[in-house]
Order: C-alpha cells, then structure tokens, then sequence
C-alpha cells in the first residue's frame, strides 16, 4: 500500500471508507460476539441443538448488518461529510464510492464473526485463521489491479469480495461438516436468539461505542491537517501494533488459559518485569529512530519524504506508550482471570475517553497543522498511559509494579541518550539504525542487570558448567 499509493488521498479514502462500514457494526465485532455466542454455543452443544442455534444466531445478526448496510449506503454523504470535513470535494466524493462499494461487505462481516465464534466453541479456529489471510491477500490482489487498471476503485472491489467469498466458504464447510444447520429453522428461532442477544449485549456496549467514537474522531481531526495525515497514523499501527501484539496477544491468552487465580500477585511482578526489560528501551529506540525507520521500511515508490515525515511522527506519537499498552493489556487479562472482568471493562472505556479527551484537547493548539500526526499519537499514548496506570493501581502489588517500572526508567534513559548521540554523529540511515539496535542490547542487558540480577547468575552457572564437562584433550 505505501509503495503503490503512499499518503495520497486515495489512502486516506480507503482507510476513512473501512471505519465509515467498521463503526455501525462495532457492537458486533470486536468481543461482544465471541463472548456471548460462545458459551450459548457450548450449552446448545451439550444440549445437541449446537448447529441449529449456531445457524438460527447467524441469520439474526447478519439480518442486522444487512439493515446496517442499507442504512449506511443512504446516509453514506452525511457520514462521510461528518467525518472528513478538511479534505476536497473530490476526496469526499471518492470515499463516498469507495462507502457504496464496501458497504456490501457489512453482513458477510457478521457472518464470519458468528462463524468464528461458533467454531471456536467447537474448537477450531479455521474461520478466525483464514479471515486475516484472505483479506490480506484480497487487499494485495487490488493493489495488484489498482496498478494495472490505475482505478481506485479497485482497492475497494476486492476488499468487498474477498469478504464475502470468504463468508460463502465459510458458510459451506460448516454445513457440510454438520456444525451448520438451516433444516427446520423458523422465524420464531431467529427471533428467539436475537432477543438474546440484544439482551446479553448491553453490558459491552460502553467499549465498542467508545473505541469508534474515539476512531471517528481520530480521523475527522486528521482529515483537517493534511492529505495523508489518515493513512500516516495507519502506516504508524502497522509497526506498533505488531510490536504489541507479538507480546500482548500471546502471553495474554497464556494468562487467561491458567485458570487459577493464585500466585497473581507472582505473576504480576514477573510479567511487568519482562516487559519493562524489552519494551521500555524499545519504545525509547522506536522514538529516536522513528524516522529512519519509516524510511528504511516504507520510503519507495509512490512513498515519499512527506509520507516519512508525517508517519514518522506519528509512529513517534504512538511509541512514547508503547510499553504501557504491551503491559496494561497483559495485566488487564490477570484482572479477567481473577473475575473483576466489569473493573476491565471500565479500565477499557475510561482509556479510549481519556484518547478522545488529549485529542479534543490538542486539537486546538496553535501550531497543530505543524504537529497534527505527533500529537494524534501522543493521543494514543495518553490512552496506554491511563490503561496501565489503572490496571497498575487495581491490583495489591502496585507499590512493586511501580519500582519495577521507575527502575526501568534508567535503561530507557541511556537508550535515548545513546540514540542522541548517534543521530548527531552519523549520517545513513542503515549506520544508524545498526547503532541504534546495538544501543538496545545494552540498554536491555542494563536492564536485566537491575530487575533480573539472578538471570546473570544463571548463565554465569550454566557456562562453568558447560565448561567443567569438556573432555581432557
């Protein structure tokens, strides 16, 4: 995407196009479904009525999207003039046609997410597997078509068909497997699991309604900087969130598969241990060296010195946080286990408010255009800040949490003067950037050396041992 179409207006409109179809259906994406259909899909299961629920449950929410694309295709000038009131006419002209194109991937959304939830209550996560690839690959097929046709609209085509081509396979191996059946299914069924639904959804609407709103804002503020400013903060994600989820994602779920609420407060310690070891040098690292890394991976083709500027200051923005988003989203999972899952949730909706708050807030400052992506960023930060302050304080060794963290503070600190220092002297980006990482190690081996002494014994041990059962020449 950023070698083909870089931070021109056509990225913005793809990108502003996927929230305008992504927002009405929030409450059905995200954990709302999965967190209600799976355990109906476990007791239905026992109850041997698990392909029949699973299929009475599918036509209900997809009947709500279908109703939401409508809605969304009729009102898509109102939305799109709410949300990009700083770009040209023809920008908003365009993301209207990309909106009228996508918006007939809304229930082929919602049929993959009942579709996933269902077989994951079955164990198996084919469906949850093959969405992100299909739809990665079907973006990269119009990217593909994009280059060959040079219409935009091509961008949204495939996204649409990807949707739904996967939705079709995914109805098919279900039905054919028998974990998906319509036999006998009546109105009086639909209308019963929509009832339930709706009446076990309330109490996740406060996250999804507060994470899109704070996303709609993003972009309506972004679209009044300038062309570029939408898919910038974007481009920023691709590198943080997968830094992120590398970590959070997986030693999350690890933390919810134990089960057991004991030896929390142990394993609290240990998991803000590691992460302030890895990710407080690497969030100093990423900030320094932001735009030489913008430019090393993205700066080709139709990317250009404006796309690393205004990426590499959002990617700058967004990484002042980044350890405090990798250890609350861990540590919010250890709240999960314990059963303070309502605490979380409330932690959740007050981090996406405070994000709204610093961008409302930045957003009339003087010399905003100059900062816009910087700012924006920071915004996020804000919101991990308050994210890991507040799960940091909910738990009983938070004065602990707290000294890990503050000694955490002194690696980071040599990592950004090391950077400082190596920006200043050298020139290209690749020497720098080789500095930069070798600042890291030290920086992380520093860190090990004041929260992780023992780990320095341990292979102290583990050499004289290695060396000690070496044959006599």
């Amino acid at each position: 995407m950023a070698h083909v179409v870089g931070v021109a207006a056509l990225a913005d409109s793809f990108r502003s196009s996927l929230t305008i179809i992504l927002v009405p259906l929030a409450f059905l994406q995200n954990e709302s479904v999965p967190a209600i259909l799976i355990p109906r899909m476990q007791e239905a299961r026992r109850a041997g009525m698990a392909a029949h629920r699973l299929a009475a449950m599918t036509v209900a929410l997809t009947s709500i999207g279908a109703l939401l694309m409508l809605l969304t295709m009729i009102s898509t000038t109102i939305l799109v003039d709410a949300m990009l009131t700083g770009v040209s006419e023809a920008e908003q002209q365009m993301t209207i046609h990309f909106v009228h194109i996508m918006a007939f991937s809304m229930p082929a959304s919602v049929v993959l997410n009942c579709l996933a939830a269902g077989e994951i209550a079955l164990g198996k996560t084919r469906v949850t597997n093959a969405r992100a690839s299909i739809l990665n690959v079907g973006v990269i097929l119009g990217l593909c078509m994009l280059v060959l046709t040079d219409k935009g609209a091509m961008l949204a085509i495939a996204f649409t068909l990807s949707f739904n081509a996967l939705a079709v396979w995914a109805l098919w191996t279900l039905w054919r497997e028998g974990d998906l059946s319509f036999e006998q299914l009546s109105p009086a069924d639909v209308w019963s699991e929509l009832r339930l639904f709706i009446g076990r959804l309330v109490p996740f609407l406060p996250l999804p309604l507060a994470e899109q709103a704070n996303i709609w804002l993003e972009r309506l503020l972004a679209s009044r900087l300038t062309t570029g400013a939408i898919a910038s903060m974007d481009y920023a994600r691709t590198l943080t969130d997968s830094a992120f989820l590398l970590l959070s994602q997986p030693i999350g779920l690890s933390v919810l598969s134990r089960g057991a609420t004991e030896r929390l407060d142990e394993q609290a310690e240990a998991l803000t241990r590691f992460v302030v070891i890895v990710m407080m040098p690497a969030s100093a690292f990423i900030f320094m060296f932001a735009p030489d890394i913008i430019r090393l991976i993205f700066e080709r083709g139709a990317f250009d010195a404006q796309g690393v500027a205004l990426t590499g200051a959002a990617l700058r923005g967004i990484s002042v946080g980044l350890w405090a988003s990798t250890l609350g989203w861990i540590l919010l999972r250890l709240l999960n286990r314990a059963g303070r899952s309502t605490l979380a949730a409330v932690i959740l909706v007050s981090s996406y408010i405070a994000n709204l708050a610093a961008n409302a807030v930045t957003s009339t400052f003087a010399d905003v255009h100059a900062h816009g992506t910087l700012l924006l960023g920071f915004g996020e930060t804000v919101r991990s800040l308050v994210l890991c302050t507040a799960v940091l304080m909910s738990l009983t060794v938070r004065l602990s949490l707290l000294r890990i963290i503050a000694k955490g503070l002194l690696p980071a600190a040599v990592m950004v003067i090391a950077a400082y220092q190596i920006l200043h002297v050298f020139d290209g980006t690749l020497a720098r950037l080789a500095l930069g990482v070798g600042a890291y190690i030290i920086s992380v081996l520093l860190s090990v050396g004041l929260l992780a002494q023992e780990t320095y014994g341990r292979l102290y041990l583990y050499a004289i041992s290695r060396l000690g059962s070496k044959p006599d020449a």
